[in-house]
C-alpha cells in the first residue's frame, strides 16, 4: 500500500516540528516536505534536524505551491493571513488541506469557506480528541443550565502563545453561546 505524502506548511513552528516527527514515525505516511515563511532561519535546513530527529534528506523550502504539488495532503499551522492564501492555493491545485491556524476573521474565514467548496478542508480550533469531546459537553451543559447561568472561560498558556484568547477558548465560547437556552455572557479571556 502506498504511503500518504504529507506536507507541513509552517514546519518551523512548535506544532510544525511536532508534526514532522509524527509523520516520520508513521508507517502509513511519508513526509513530502515542509515550508517556512520567507526570511526564516529554518530555510534550507534539513527538516529532520529542525524537528530534532537527525537528517532525513529534505530541506525546508519556501514555496507552498511546490509543496502542495508534491503532497497528497498538507497540514497548515501558520498565521491567519497566510492560511487564507494557502487555502485558496490548495483549492486552485485541488489539494486537501488540514488547518490548525486560529485567529482567522472576516475575509480570512471567507477564503477558507470558499476553498472548502472546491477541495476537502479540515479546519479545527483544536485537533485534540479531548477538546472536541469537551466542546460537545459544553454545548450540552449550556443547554441544561439555561439563560440564568453565566459561563466564563479562563485559560493559561506558555509565554510564546501567539493568539489570545486561543482558538480553543473561542470555540468553547461559541459552543456555550450556540445553545438555544444559553445566556449571552459566554466568551474567552
Amino acid at each position: 500500500m502506498a504511503q500518504t505524502r504529507i506536507g507541513v506548511i509552517g514546519c518551523a513552528g512548535r506544532v510544525g516540528r511536532m508534526l514532522i516527527a509524527d509523520i516520520v514515525a508513521s508507517e502509513d505516511c511519508a513526509l513530502a516536505g515542509g515550508v517556512a515563511r520567507q526570511g526564516s532561519n529554518a530555510l534550507g535546513r534539513d527538516i529532520g534536524e529542525l524537528a530534532g530527529l537527525g537528517p532525513v534528506g529534505i530541506a525546508v523550502g519556501d514555496s507552498a505551491e511546490r509543496l502542495l504539488r508534491d503532497s497528497d495532503v498538507a497540514i497548515e499551522f501558520t498565521t491567519p493571513a497566510a492560511t487564507a492564501e494557502h487555502a485558496q492555493l490548495a483549492a486552485r491545485l485541488g489539494k486537501p488541506l488540514v488547518i490548525g491556524t486560529t485567529g482567522l476573521q472576516g475575509d480570512e474565514e471567507k477564503a477558507l469557506r470558499d476553498a472548502a467548496t472546491r477541495v476537502p478542508i479540515v479546519w479545527a480550533a483544536n485537533t485534540s480528541l479531548g477538546v472536541n469531546l469537551l466542546l460537545g459537553l459544553v454545548d450540552q451543559v449550556a443547554a441544561r443550565l439555561g439563560a440564568d447561568w453565566d459561563i466564563e472561560i479562563m485559560e493559561m498558556h506558555h509565554r510564546g502563545k501567539v493568539d489570545a484568547p486561543s482558538g480553543t477558548a473561542l470555540a468553547l465560547g461559541r459552543a456555550a453561546a450556540a445553545s438555544p437556552h444559553a445566556g449571552s455572557q459566554a466568551g474567552g479571556r
